[in-house]
């Protein structure tokens, strides 16, 4: 290359100098352009400047295999366009130049083939195929064997026909091969940082399933634009094969696309979820509530969509079917009217924020805890463990036990001569004691404490105790209370009275008298 660049501009008069000089250029400018691009892209020598994510001996492979092949690419045209410009025999020339040109062909085959257990690797870390690594990696390279032999052929066959610009197609061909797995090496750094969260070590299932359709996406593309490249164009087949193969490929395209999709729309409300967990706990739980009927209703709309564009591509009129869906649809809210009854109380129960994932509610003579919510129907769990269901439509009233705060009143009955103030101070003393619990404590609003005489009994005199406290943590605490309460009492010589009735006798041996009698008369009619 070198003497003839020096010839091209020592002997400037020679008819070949420019086609030398211009084949030497456009050789020398290929080489370097590729090299600028593996080198920015693998950066071999600086693994924090790297862009592609592997290892060091990875990217020096990747950046070696690209150099050679373009260079023995540009070499291969450079040489053919040399051999032109000094005037060679078009059939001579068409000998030498395709034995040469499979030169980068069969070295980027060798590469591949022998670099199987790094790729077989390559293929376990990056899809997850576990012990399909190694069927899918013959299939793989025997589909870009059949590939770079078709593109061998295709070249060799428009050179054979003389047809202009075939060395520019068979370098954007190269290039389109050489970018594609470049380019899912490049996704997959975000894909698996968009399917990740903070305790996951691991790459997700579903981010590897979703590069697994990158990578398929990407090689039916590759083989697409390729064909373009070369000018066949499936649109202008009007044959059955034709037909078939386009419709084949829309139809792949669109599942495709449709089932990408899917995966960013289910994980992006996954990581909304996981990110409302940790915010503000009411923000969360309405989050909880509403997301997961967002999501079933996006997810709905996305088949819907991929159905009528899968029909309009198959030449399907699609009009006449929306039509007849709104018939259908019509007659079946005639046939279901309670149903959309249901659904419809369902969507305003929801705006209104009547109730959320976990609260505990009461609908007539049902409570629990609300478990799921569906488009037309609500699930509670009773504490006993049963799941009640009910419609929507049906709820006419509903009371919601954990909203805001909730108050707890307890009465205990004591004797009427008991000292109330002894039993405020000890009422007050457990307040504080559980206010100064590190479990218990947080969950206060407003703290343990007596409301003195409720009402006075024939017998007792009932005193009142209150606490305001988070909803749902007031049953909790009212079992500690009742505890300590009952043992604090006891502790300070205050008894509690018992219901029942008292009768109280002045004389014991009228006592005595009335007891015998008593028995007596039980005797009897037991004999009797």
């Amino acid at each position: 290359m070198g003497l003839l660049l020096g010839y091209a501009i020592l002997r400037p008069s020679h008819p070949a100098a420019p086609a030398i000089l211009v084949a030497v250029l456009e050789a020398t400018i290929t080489v370097f352009l590729a090299d600028l691009v593996i080198r920015f892209l693998c950066a071999p020598n600086h693994p924090k400047r790297r862009l592609l994510p592997v290892g060091d001996q990875g990217a020096r492979s990747i950046y070696q295999t690209a150099v050679v092949a373009a260079s023995l690419t540009a070499a291969t045209l450079g040489l053919a366009d040399l051999l032109g410009a000094l005037g060679t025999a078009y059939d001579p020339l068409i000998a030498l130049v395709l034995p040469i040109s499979t030169a980068p062909f069969l070295y980027l085959l060798y590469r591949l083939w022998s670099r199987r257990p790094a790729m077989a690797h390559a293929l376990n870390s990056h899809l997850g195929l576990g012990t399909r690594e190694t069927p899918t990696l013959i299939l793989g390279l025997s589909l870009v064997t059949l590939y770079l032999a078709g593109l061998w052929l295709s070249a060799a066959a428009a050179t054979l026909r003389q047809e202009p610009g075939t060395g520019l197609r068979l370098l954007l061909s190269l290039f389109l091969s050489a970018a594609v797995p470049l380019l899912a090496l490049m996704l997959r750094l975000p894909i698996i940082r968009f399917y990740r969260t903070s305790d996951e070590q691991a790459d997700s299932k579903a981010a590897l399933r979703l590069m697994r359709a990158v990578w398929a996406a990407l090689m039916v593309l590759t083989v697409v634009a390729t064909a373009f490249i070369w000018g066949f164009d499936p649109s202008t087949h009007i044959g059955l094969g034709g037909i078939v193969l386009r419709l084949l490929f829309d139809i792949g395209i669109i599942l495709l696309l449709g089932y990408v999709g899917w995966e960013l729309l289910a994980r992006s409300f996954d990581r909304m979820m996981a990110t409302n967990k940790v915010g503000d706990a009411r923000t969360a739980q309405r989050m909880a509530t509403l997301l997961p009927l967002v999501r079933k209703f996006l997810q709905v709309v996305l088949i819907a969509i991929v159905a009528m564009i899968v029909l309009s591509s198959m030449g399907i009129a699609i009009g006449p079917l929306l039509a007849g869906a709104g018939v259908v649809g019509i007659a079946v809210g005639l046939g279901a009217q309670s149903t959309i009854a249901d659904v419809l109380s369902g969507v305003f129960f929801l705006l209104e924020d009547a109730f959320r994932i976990g609260d505990y509610v009461e609908v007539g003579n049902l409570r629990g805890t609300v478990e799921g919510i569906s488009l037309r129907s609500l699930k509670l769990r009773h504490h006993r463990g049963a799941v009640h269901t009910l419609p929507f439509g049906q709820i006419k009233a509903l009371t919601n036990l954990t909203r805001d705060w909730s108050l707890m009143r307890l009465e205990f009955r004591v004797a009427p001569d008991t000292d109330l103030d002894l039993v405020k101070r000890v009422i007050k003393g457990i307040g504080r004691e559980l206010e100064a619990d590190p479990e218990m404590g947080p969950s206060f609003i407003e703290p343990l404490k007596s409301q003195g005489v409720r009402r006075v009994e024939d017998d007792a005199v009932i005193i009142g105790v209150k606490y305001v406290t988070k909803p749902g943590e007031q049953f909790v605490i009212r079992r500690e209370a009742y505890q300590r309460i009952l043992k604090a009492f006891k502790a300070n010589g205050i008894d509690l009275v018992g219901r029942g009735v008292v009768v109280r006798v002045d004389d014991a041996q009228a006592g005595e008298r009335a007891v015998g009698f008593a028995a007596a008369q039980a005797i009897r009619s037991v004999l009797e």
